[in-house]
């Protein structure tokens, strides 16, 4: 038995010192220990500390504890993710203040200093990720921008357009034009909103005074119509059908538009006429092309109107655009009338500006051939879900994913790796000739000016992380500890991230990214609501932990970890259970001072082990009991991860058993009973530990017999049928 001369201070920032200090978090690839790996979902550079992430790091810190003390080599990864497009509007904020933009600055100039500002945020914010007292190898932390990264984002790319799986060309796609990029679907929020349905009519050709009317929330946007739409059998336009109408904006513009059935029109919206504008609406873009319509554009990327609009209109923003078309509608007697109208519009996640759906040039990958492996994999049942029912969703969206708008127009990324023969052919996107290198052909060659979506990189992190494309056999941390164990997030980025990262690796490299993939609640306002800074509702957790300890502010949020299950909470509900926790932890320090502080002579019965007790005495025999089922249960919970229903064992076990009634049973028998009390105080810190790292720690330093950390015990054993045995795994 090893005896630590050295222990740590008090204190929670000491204690971590402590335990970085002597190495206890780092993983050993050349170790015979069987490995067990956790991939940490990458926080965004800007971000900070916040609920979910203090959620995440408490889970897989409590499995990262549990399994080095079952004799596993833990590899639990950071990573930091350079979160293109708000990294971008933060520092662009900032350079604003000093009078500064990307367009005085010029490319380099602005990303030398770009660079300089990601240290100055990466050290404001970094500490924030360590406070849960995650247990990490910060040693082998990693950020997306990295040179291993950037060379595995590159043989991603290149490997696609090898394969004939990437392309560029103009594709409808979701615009925010305060962020001045495309977005992906799955990026976007929808927020209520109550606006005005403008029922408009269009007059039939050839005609005096027959119309067909269509419902429309968007006027401003007539000026691109390609086409009108029917439900089949309309009983009341079905008449018009192969006839054209004409766009009611004239002078400014008089086109007829064909008038045609599509069984995608909705019956119940409006009049069951839908006015379709190719180039301002995906739905109207795929009914346009299957139509053969044209694709006009009347909003350009800044959310402003096109020359398309005319004189008078053009460069006007939509909402002031949308005033000057209704008049002119009235003035043509084409407005028939207007209805209060409550629909959910698309906002950006980011900025909270509404979107533009218009056609960009982009590049975009071919998803098809990723997705049917991925579909493959999953339903072979290679992927252990929590819930069980997040298998079917994910297949449910990869039976049906579109292609992949891959381009950002952002400057802060891994810039695309394509090349062009000379600015003019990079001016006109031409493709024919250009070359896929990290570096420059030779002289005259001028690189691509987008970036890519920071999910592209994201999606090969489980492999990026562990050095990809260095083959296994080359290669020890990816034969080691790939597939990851475990991986954990939010189910707000299941397609974005989750989905994807399935596909990515089992396309490259065959097998899936992860064995156990967990997906924990939502935190919400007890509205329901998510936490935002606009809505003021949040709840940091340095205020809880300032107020109630790491333990406690833990202990509170693992009642939360229910699989797939959201939480209602507010300041006074999470007060409540960092109290109780805090007191919890207060009534573990008051038993080791009866335990140890107080013990009989001789103190602590120093150099005689507790690891083998044959207990004689009744009392005794029942807190054995009671303990090696507790242990067994809390095994059992860990094991499927159900950490709810573990914390709740060790606080009824410490509280209600160990405390009110053994305690209490000893004191007319103290030395009698020492042994037991000091074996069952050191069971009960080590299943406790993973969940309350720190006073665990603190009250295990007391003991004269013990090892360095806490964190180096063995995972006490469960007696069975009389025997003792090693708790199993996972």
């Amino acid at each position: 038995m090893k005896f630590n001369t050295n222990p740590p201070a008090g204190g929670e920032k000491e204690i971590y010192d402590f335990w970085q200090k002597e190495n206890l978090f780092r993983a050993t690839p050349t170790s015979f220990k069987k490995a067990y790996s956790l991939l940490i979902p990458p926080p965004n550079l800007t971000g900070e500390l916040h609920l979910g992430h203090a959620m995440q790091h408490s889970i897989l810190d409590a499995i990262s504890r549990f399994k080095r003390m079952q004799g596993y080599d833990v590899l639990l990864l950071p990573g930091v993710d350079h979160a293109g497009i708000l990294f971008e509007a933060t520092f662009d904020r900032e350079l604003a203040k000093k009078n500064l933009s990307k367009e005085k600055l010029g490319r380099d100039e602005w990303l030398k200093r770009a660079w300089k500002f990601k240290e100055e945020v990466y050290n404001s914010v970094s500490a924030s990720w360590k406070i849960m007292g995650l247990s990490a190898d910060w040693s082998r932390e990693v950020f997306t921008l990295d040179l291993g990264p950037q060379k595995a984002v590159f043989n991603e790319f290149k490997t696609y357009y090898e394969r004939g799986l990437i392309y560029k060309g103009p594709y409808i796609v979701q615009w925010c034009p305060k962020c001045n990029t495309a977005i992906e679907d799955v990026e976007l929020e929808y927020k209520e909103r109550k606006e005005e349905l403008y029922f408009v009519c269009y007059k039939i050709q050839g005609t005096k005074d027959e119309y067909i009317e269509v419902a429309t929330t968007r006027p401003e946007t007539i000026f691109a119509d390609s086409g009108i739409a029917i439900y089949p059998n309309h009983p009341k336009f079905k008449k018009y059908i192969g006839k054209k109408a004409q766009i009611p904006l004239s002078p400014i513009i008089s086109d007829f538009v064909p008038i045609f059935e599509d069984s995608r029109v909705e019956k119940k919206f409006g009049t069951g006429a839908l006015k379709v504008t190719p180039g301002h609406d995906i739905l109207d873009y795929q009914i346009g092309k299957d139509h053969d319509l044209k694709i006009r554009q009347v909003v350009d990327k800044k959310g402003r109107m096109t020359e398309l609009a005319g004189e008078k209109l053009k460069s006007l923003k939509v909402n002031r655009a949308r005033e000057k078309v209704i008049e002119i509608l009235k003035n043509n007697n084409a407005l028939a009338s207007v209805k209060p109208y409550k629909h959910s519009v698309a906002i950006c996640e980011r900025c909270k500006s509404v979107v533009e759906p218009l056609i960009s040039e982009e590049w975009f990958v071919k998803v098809d051939a990723l997705a049917k492996g991925a579909i493959k994999a999953i339903n072979a049942g290679k992927i252990k879900f929590l819930p069980k029912n997040y298998a079917k969703i994910l297949v449910d969206w990869l039976s049906d994913i579109h292609y992949w708008c891959i381009s950002r127009s952002l400057w802060w990324g891994h810039r695309i790796p394509v090349w062009y023969p000379s600015a003019r052919s990079a001016r006109s996107g031409q493709v024919a000739d250009i070359q896929v290198s990290l570096e420059s052909p030779g002289p005259g060659w001028i690189q691509d000016e987008q970036v890519l979506d920071t999910w592209f990189s994201s999606g090969i992190w489980p492999l990026s992380t562990l050095g990809w494309p260095d083959a296994k056999t080359k290669n020890l941390m990816l034969k080691k500890y790939f597939p990851w164990d475990f991986e954990i997030t939010a189910p707000e980025i299941k397609y974005l991230w989750i989905a994807r990262m399935i596909m990515i690796s089992v396309y490259f490299i065959g097998d899936i990214p992860f064995k156990e993939m967990f997906f924990h609640g939502m935190l919400r306002d007890l509205q329901g609501r998510k936490f935002s800074k606009s809505l003021g509702n949040g709840i940091e957790p340095t205020y809880l932990i300032d107020k109630w300890s790491v333990d406690a502010t833990r202990m509170a949020l693992y009642t939360y970890s229910i699989p797939g299950r959201d939480g209602r909470v507010s300041r006074e509900i999470l007060d409540e259970r960092g109290k109780n926790f805090r007191n919890f932890a207060t009534k573990l320090q008051n038993i080791s001072k009866f335990v140890l502080d107080l013990a009989p002579e001789p103190v602590h019965f120093a150099g005689v082990s507790t690891t083998h007790l044959s207990p004689k005495h009744k009392d005794d025999k029942w807190i054995f009991d009671e303990l090696n089922q507790t242990i067994k249960n809390v095994t059992h919970h860990l094991k499927k991860i159900e950490l709810h229903l573990a914390t709740e064992e060790i606080y009824e076990f410490v509280w209600h058993k160990f405390a009110d009634i053994y305690i209490e049973s000893t004191k007319l028998r103290r030395a009698d009973a020492q042994k037991t009390l000091e074996k069952v105080l050191k069971d009960v810190l080590i299943i406790l530990h993973p969940f309350m790292p720190f006073v665990t720690e603190e009250i295990y330093q007391k003991f004269a017999e013990k090892k360095k950390s806490i964190m180096l015990e063995d995972w006490p054993l469960i007696k069975s049928k009389g025997k003792s045995q090693k708790s199993k795994g996972f």
